[in-house]
């Protein structure tokens, strides 16, 4: 009401009420607007603190204040009582996390129990849930008090009026497991957390690349579920164009160099002839070299995820990136057992690898240039196609439009789809191992007016070499 009126002042419009003495033309009629509309926000603000304060005295009761019912109850009178089955399941994953040791773990262990998560119908009928346990929701299991009889409200625990599930022991149990293996609440330390090769790439300008994520909302059996993307990026000055930043995903170049840098280091040959190549290195060491290279090597096939920083301490000095392969120049003196003290021994090696992205929402891909390549869009919509042609083949749908229908499809989509449906029988294979040319995407293939009968026009129009 307050934002019309002052549209009526821009629009030189006087408002006028017939119910109440004002008139906004004149000085009493403005302030008299004034003041009712500061009572108003007075009102709104009590009603909203009486609120707060009735929600934190109930907690302080006990009491259930609604929201999403946790799994292993049910509401009946507005309270909490115990679901028995999906009790019986909390249970079950408290004590499998104690025997397992991990979250990861236990997620593998449940989806072989077959336990799965709360199915929820909404007011509007639909359900949702019945699906496997992501590890942030056995996360935010392993964490909810209300499973020992407590409700939360901010940072304090109060004695709640449902029964417990868990008792306090075995709650206590879990909660310093956590603890040990760091199952701590994800905020600033997570969002903050160092990746393997934090402070070490520099882009081709010499930039150094930092890491930054994407998030991204994915629909599995009914819910979303949020799936994040590690990025190490270059920053451009005010000065430069943004097209010239580079974007390498985290996971995908850390896997490549520390495998490389494993292979490197377990070719003796390899080794060797960095002394050669380095005139200030000490030949006598080569020996030591090998045999600390072999005993780093040993180590790193057993090492998880979580040590694996600790395995590269020292060892990688920078990495160049370049548009087609990564220049890794590694430190060999750090492999150097404690008590000794070598000269530092620096050697350089190329990682080639191609950068590929499947579309523009979809996440960035790296892969050695002679990989293959599997685009997935590209395999369902080959796949699409044969499914549908099995169908009228085989007399189960009758006619197109019944399979748009079904699919939820716009009409002519399928038409254009299902010639797919007899490419040559080496194109789909190729399709399906990953090897069709670059600028062989789904988009494209979809776009195709028509498609030749003749497997050796469909090899050139595709893009394949010829046979």
């Amino acid at each position: 009401f307050a934002r019309m009126v002052d549209l009526f002042d821009m629009a030189g419009v006087s408002f006028v009420s017939v119910t109440q003495s004002f008139n906004t033309t004149s000085s009493m009629g403005r302030l008299t607007l004034n003041v009712l509309l500061s009572f108003a926000q007075f009102e709104r603000e009590v009603t909203a603190e009486r609120i707060r304060d009735k929600v934190a005295a109930s907690k302080r009761k006990g009491i259930w204040m609604g929201g999403a019912v946790p799994m292993g109850y049910d509401v009946e009178d507005k309270a909490l009582v115990i679901n028995p089955d999906e009790a019986e399941a909390i249970r079950t994953i408290f004590a499998e996390y104690l025997a397992v040791g991990s979250v990861r773990a236990l997620s593998g262990r449940l989806n072989a129990l077959g336990i799965v998560s709360k199915r929820r119908t909404d007011r509007h009928g639909r359900t949702t849930g019945g699906t496997s346990f992501p590890r942030g929701a056995l996360y935010n299991i392993l964490r909810n008090p209300v499973y020992i009889g407590k409700t939360r409200h901010k940072d304090e625990l109060y004695d709640g009026l449902h029964e417990a599930i868990i008792d306090d022991a075995t709650w206590q149990k879990v909660q310093d497991l956590l603890a040990d293996h760091g199952g701590k609440k994800i905020g600033a330390s997570r969002r903050s957390a160092k990746r393997l090769l934090d402070g070490l790439l520099f882009d081709a300008l010499g930039r150094p690349m930092r890491t930054t994520h994407a998030s991204k909302l994915k629909r599995k059996g009914g819910t979303e579920q949020s799936r994040r993307y590690w990025y190490y990026t270059s920053k451009p000055s005010s000065s430069e164009d943004s097209d010239s930043i580079e974007r390498l995903p985290a996971g995908e170049v850390e896997r490549l160099v520390l495998s490389n840098l494993q292979d490197r280091l377990a070719a003796r040959a390899w080794l060797t002839s960095q002394f050669g190549q380095n005139p200030h290195a000490d030949p006598s060491l080569i020996p030591e070299v090998l045999r600390a290279a072999d005993a780093w090597c040993a180590q790193a096939a057993v090492t998880n995820d979580d040590k694996e920083s600790q395995l590269l301490n020292g060892l990688i000095d920078r990495i160049d990136v370049r548009k087609s392969q990564l220049s890794v120049q590694v430190n060999l003196s750090a492999l150097q057992a404690s008590g000794t003290s070598w000269q530092p021994i620096y050697a350089t090696f190329k990682v080639p690898f191609n950068k590929r992205q499947n579309g523009r929402a979809k996440p960035i891909f790296i892969a050695p240039p002679d990989a293959p390549q599997p685009d997935q869009d590209l395999i369902n919509l080959v796949a699409d196609a044969k499914k549908w042609s099995d169908e009228l083949l085989e007399g189960k749908t009758s006619t197109i439009r019944q399979i748009e229908d079904c699919e939820g499809l716009r009409s002519g989509s399928v038409s254009r789809i299902l010639p797919l449906a007899w490419l040559a029988p080496e194109i789909s294979v190729a399709i399906l191992e990953g090897r069709q040319p670059v600028n062989l995407t789904a988009k494209s293939l979809r776009s195709l007016r028509a498609l030749p009968l003749s497997w050796k026009e469909q090899r050139r129009i595709l893009g394949f070499p010829h046979q």
